[in-house]
C-alpha cells in the first residue's frame, strides 16, 4: 500500500447503506470495472495512512467490498441503517468501534461512494491541505454552477413573484458574487474536535478544499450516474 506524506492517523470511514430508493443498488452499480464502492475503497487504500471501514448493513455491499480487502469490521446496526439516521451517528459509531477494539486516530476521513469522480490527487491534496493548516476540518466544495440570486420560491398557482425580489438589478451572471456549494465527496475532521461537537462543524478553522464541478457529481439518480459516465471518459 503507498501511503501520501502524512503525519497523522487517519480512519477512513465509508458509509453505504443498501436502502437507497431513488436508485436501488447505487453502490453496486459500475464504472469501468469498479463499483462505486470499489472506487471509494481504491482511492482511500492508496492514500492514507491508517484503517478503511466500509459501514453498511447491506450484504451485498459488504461482500462487495472485501473483494478490495478487509475493510468490513462489523455490519451496521439496524438503528443506523433507517432513513432517519444520521451520517454523523454512523461515523461515531465506527470511530468508537475502533477505539473499543484499541484503535486510535488522530482524524477521520469520510468518502461516500456516490462520489465516484474523486480521485487519489484530490484526497491527496485535501489531507495536505488538513495537514499544513493545522485545520480542525477540511470539507470538499465546487463552485455553484449559477448565482444563488437566479433562485427563488414559486408561488401556489406557480407565481414568479418571489424572482422580482432575488433578481434584483438584473445583473449578469458575471457580476454576482461567486459562491460554493459542498460536494459531498471529501470531508476531514479531527477527532477530538468532531467528538466533541457531536456534529459536522463549520467554522475558522474548517478549510474548503475545491473540486472542479466535473469531478464533484453526486449519483442519485440514474441520470447522475450517466452523466459520472460520461465524465469519467473525458476527465
Amino acid at each position: 500500500m503507498s501511503y501520501a506524506a502524512a503525519n497523522k492517523r487517519y480512519l477512513v470511514v465509508i458509509p453505504a447503506r443498501g436502502g437507497s430508493k431513488r436508485l436501488p443498488g447505487k453502490n453496486l452499480m459500475k464504472i469501468d470495472d469498479h463499483s462505486l464502492i470499489g472506487r471509494a475503497i481504491l482511492c482511500a487504500k492508496n492514500v492514507v495512512n491508517g484503517d478503511i471501514c466500509i459501514t453498511t448493513d447491506d450484504l451485498a455491499i459488504a461482500d462487495e467490498a472485501r473483494r478490495y480487502g478487509p475493510y468490513v469490521p462489523f455490519m451496521r446496526p439496524e438503528h443506523l441503517a433507517t432513513d432517519d439516521a444520521k451520517t454523523i451517528d454512523v461515523v461515531m459509531h465506527a470511530v468508537q468501534w475502533f477505539a473499543d477494539n484499541g484503535l486510535f486516530f488522530d482524524a477521520v476521513v469520510v468518502l461516500q461512494p456516490t462520489s465516484p469522480l474523486r480521485s487519489e490527487k484530490h484526497l491527496r491534496e485535501a489531507i495536505a491541505l488538513f495537514e499544513r493548516l493545522e485545520a480542525e476540518a477540511v470539507v470538499s466544495v465546487c463552485k455553484l454552477e449559477h448565482p444563488l440570486e437566479w433562485c427563488a420560491e414559486l408561488g401556489p398557482t406557480g407565481s414568479m413573484e418571489k424572482f422580482g425580489e432575488t433578481l434584483g438589478a438584473q445583473k449578469r451572471s458575471q457580476e454576482f458574487t461567486q459562491r460554493y456549494r459542498l460536494n459531498g465527496a471529501i470531508y476531514i475532521y479531527d477527532i477530538k474536535a468532531l467528538s466533541s461537537s457531536r456534529a459536522f462543524f463549520y467554522n475558522d478553522r474548517t478549510f474548503a478544499y475545491e473540486m472542479d464541478i466535473a469531478s464533484s457529481i453526486d449519483v442519485d439518480t440514474s441520470t447522475d450516474f450517466l452523466l459520472a459516465k460520461f465524465w469519467n471518459d473525458i476527465i
